[in-house]
């Protein structure tokens, strides 16, 4: 559970953050939700609060950004 937490936070992690610079999940699975996270959760720097945002707009976010989520139980 809490590696799917991480890999989830590492793909919509702030865009802009330095922590996304980090590896964690694919670039595909990054690029998927990237986007989505700029959209939806501007101005929202902290992780958890990123993918928190994310999965409450799951029905809006694009289909490769929810097939992301979906693929990590989220």
């Amino acid at each position: 559970m809490a590696r799917k937490l991480i890999l989830i936070v590492a793909l919509i992690g702030a865009a802009s953050s330095p922590a996304f610079a980090q590896y964690r999940g694919s670039q595909a699975e990054q690029a998927a939700c990237r986007r989505d996270a700029v959209h939806f959760c501007r101005g929202i720097s902290d992780d958890a609060q990123v993918e928190s945002c994310l999965v409450a707009h799951r029905h809006q976010v694009s289909a490769r950004c929810r097939h992301v989520l979906q693929t990590h139980g989220r």
